[in-house]
C-alpha cells in the first residue's frame, strides 16, 4: 500500500469512531483496521491536521486528474464532516455541497403537479389522488409468505441482465435478508470480495412492483455491482488502496446512487418488463388482476416526485420548518400515506442521512444524458469501474453535448 492510500483509510477509521456509520464498507488490510482500532478514538482538532497534511499530500504526489480530484474531494468530505462534529457547524446548504459536489435546490412544485396529473389519468375512480394511490399500493402488497420467492426472482433476472451486459467476477455472490426498525427501505452492505448482503426494511408493506426496482437498484446493476466492479478493478488490480474503504458522506455516494436508480432502466425496456411482471413475478406474487402495463406507466410517472425528500429536507434543516409541517408536505406532494410520510421524516431527521437525500434525485439527474443512446452500455460500464466525481462528470455530460 502507499502511504498516501494508507493514510487515507485510517483517516476514514479514525472518523467513524466519532460517527458510526461514516465507514460504510471497509475490506482493507485487516491488521491496519484493528490498529487503529486498537488506537482509540483521536482527538478532532488531530483529525482535522491529518486531513489538511492528507490534502496536502495528495496535490503533490502527481496522480492523474481524475484520481487527484476524486482523493480531492472525498478528503475534502472528510475535513467538513470534521468542522460539523467539531462544534462549529456548516449551514445545510453548505454541508451538502462539501460532503457530495453538489448544490441541494428546492424542485419546483410544479413539478410534482405535472406527476400527479399523470397518475390521476393512470388511476381512474372516485375518491382523492391520494386515496386512489393508496388502494393501487394496496393491491400490491405482499404477503409474508410471497416475499423472499418474490424477490428473490427479481433478483435472479436482474443478475441475469446483468451479465449479459457486463463481466462480473466470477466469485460475486450476495444474500437476502429481511429486517425491520431501519431508517431507510432497503440496504446493501458490501462485504468485500465481491459479496453483498442486502436487507430489506419490512417497516412498511412489501410490493410485488417494488422488487425489481429494488433489487436493480441495490445489486444488479446497482450497488453491488458497482462495488465489486470497483474492487475488481480499482482496488485488487489497479493497487489504489483508497478503494478498499467506502465512505457514507463523500462525493462518491452521488455516483452510486445515480448508478443504482438508472439501472432498471440499462436492463429492461418497458416491453421486457411489463412482460416479467405480468408472466413470472406476478403470478408468483399470486396477484391474478393485476396490470403490468399500467404499473409500468406509474413507475415512470411517480419518477416526477423523486426530489419531494430532497425539498422535505430544505424545508427542514434549512428553512427550519416544523416536523409536522414537512410531515404534510411529503404526504401531499410525494402522494404517501402518512406511515410513509413518517419513515422518509425519520430518514432525513437522521444525522448520517439528512443531506444524503439529494444523492438519489440529483445523481439520476446527473447521469442521466450519458444514459441514452448507443453509448449508453459503454458509459454506464465506466461509471461502474471508474473513481469519478460529480465535477467530473458534469464535464463529461459538457464535452459529449459540445461533441
Amino acid at each position: 500500500m502507499d502511504e498516501i492510500g494508507q493514510g487515507y483509510l485510517r483517516l476514514a477509521l479514525r472518523l467513524d469512531q466519532h460517527f458510526q456509520g461514516f465507514v460504510d464498507a471497509y475490506f482493507g488490510p485487516a491488521s491496519l483496521k484493528h490498529e487503529v482500532l486498537a488506537e482509540g478514538p483521536r482527538p478532532l482538532v488531530e483529525l482535522r491536521e491529518d486531513a489538511a497534511q492528507l490534502q496536502a499530500a495528495v496535490q503533490a504526489a502527481g496522480y492523474d486528474a481524475q484520481r487527484e480530484d476524486f482523493l480531492a474531494r472525498q478528503v475534502q468530505a472528510m475535513l467538513a464532516v470534521i468542522r460539523n462534529l467539531s462544534g462549529d457547524p456548516l449551514d445545510f446548504g453548505r454541508e451538502v455541497e462539501l460532503y457530495f459536489d453538489i448544490t441541494p435546490e428546492m424542485v419546483d412544485e410544479a413539478t410534482f403537479e405535472l406527476a400527479h396529473a399523470e397518475i390521476d389519468g393512470l388511476l381512474p375512480g372516485r375518491g382523492s389522488l391520494v386515496d386512489r394511490m393508496n388502494v393501487w399500493k394496496k393491491q400490491m402488497e405482499l404477503e409474508a409468505a410471497n416475499v423472499l420467492p418474490v424477490f428473490e426472482r427479481a433478483l435472479e433476472e436482474t443478475r441475469h441482465r446483468t451479465r449479459g451486459l457486463f463481466e462480473l467476477p466470477a466469485s460475486e455472490d450476495l444474500s437476502l435478508d429481511l429486517v425491520e426498525d431501519q431508517p431507510w427501505s432497503a440496504y446493501n452492505w458490501y462485504l468485500g470480495k465481491y459479496r453483498s448482503r442486502i436487507d430489506i426494511n419490512t417497516d412498511l408493506p412489501l410490493r410485488a412492483n417494488s422488487a425489481v426496482p429494488l433489487l436493480a437498484h441495490e445489486a444488479y446493476p446497482g450497488h453491488h455491482t458497482e462495488h465489486a466492479l470497483k474492487e475488481h478493478y480499482l482496488y485488487e488490480r489497479g493497487g489504489r488502496t483508497e478503494h478498499a474503504v467506502q465512505l457514507l458522506l463523500a462525493p462518491e455516494c452521488v455516483l452510486s446512487e445515480g448508478i443504482a436508480d438508472s439501472g432498471q432502466d440499462l436492463i429492461f425496456d418497458d416491453a421486457t418488463l411489463i412482460a416479467f411482471l405480468q408472466d413470472e413475478l406476478y403470478p408468483l406474487a399470486g396477484l391474478v388482476n393485476a396490470d403490468a402495463e399500467r404499473d409500468v406507466a406509474m413507475m415512470h410517472a411517480t419518477d416526477g416526485l423523486r426530489a419531494v425528500s430532497g425539498n422535505g429536507a430544505l424545508l427542514l434543516h434549512r428553512d427550519l420548518r416544523s416536523p409536522q409541517e414537512v410531515q404534510q408536505y411529503l404526504e401531499h406532494y410525494g402522494l404517501r400515506t402518512s406511515e410513509e410520510a413518517t419513515h422518509t421524516l425519520r430518514f432525513i431527521q437522521n444525522p448520517l442521512f439528512r443531506s444524503y437525500i439529494f444523492n438519489y434525485s440529483v445523481g439520476r439527474r446527473l447521469v442521466a444524458p450519458l444514459l441514452e443512446g448507443e453509448d449508453a452500455a459503454a458509459n454506464f460500464r465506466r461509471l461502474l469501474s471508474e473513481p469519478f466525481t460529480p465535477t467530473q462528470v458534469r464535464r463529461w455530460v459538457e464535452a459529449s453535448t459540445a461533441g
